[in-house]
């Protein structure tokens, strides 16, 4: 009788395969929410920054919570099917559950951040989206990715201490674009 038991070198390669695959599958289809969701917040910012110089009155930060509001109804509608053919896997899990815990921080702490020190929220919210755009990077293995989220993270960070805070959307709308539009527009590319 023939037993079919594999080594541990033959198991970690199995495991090594599935993780691979399972990658490559995510990026195959992750190009069309990475660029539908940075046109969202590419949109928002850009509303935000015109109000803000148009009028002066910090009420229009408020708009940033919009995004969710008009980004999840949105995204169920206009995206069914295209953002987990397939099934779930391993690393659409962990990339989900990474722009998930960014989305909580960023809400939870933006609303805290409005009323005791408003001044704070850019800095936060924008370490936060390159801190999860760099771990999207990783989970990936993009060096694109990774590259624009320690960017964002750090250098718009570092940026913004230098500018006014009428600007921090400009920031964001350059994030929208170097971690979303362009590695989704990417990704799109690969995947034809």
């Amino acid at each position: 009788m023939e037993t079919n038991e594999m080594t541990p070198e033959q198991s970690l390669q199995v495991i090594s395969d599935a993780i691979a695959k399972s990658r490559k599958d995510f990026e195959k289809h992750a190009g069309t929410p990475m660029t539908f969701w940075g046109s969202i917040v590419l949109l928002f910012s850009i509303t935000v920054w015109i109000l803000l110089m148009l009028t002066g009155n910090p009420v229009w930060n408020f708009l940033w919570f919009g995004i969710p509001v008009i980004g999840y109804p949105l995204t169920s509608i206009l995206l069914k099917g295209k953002c987990k053919e397939g099934g779930e896997s391993f690393i659409s899990k962990t990339l989900g559950q990474i722009w998930a815990a960014y989305g909580i921080f960023a809400m939870v702490l933006s609303a805290v951040f409005a009323f005791i020190a408003p001044q704070f929220t850019g800095y936060t919210i924008t370490v936060l989206l390159g801190f999860a755009a760099a771990m999207t990077g990783f989970v990936l293995k993009n060096c694109w990715i990774t590259a624009g989220g320690f960017i964002t993270g750090l250098g718009c960070t570092i940026a913004l201490f230098f500018s006014q805070n009428e600007f921090v959307p400009l920031y964001f709308s350059a994030a929208s674009i170097l971690n979303l539009i362009v590695p989704g527009i990417m990704m799109n590319r690969r995947a034809k």
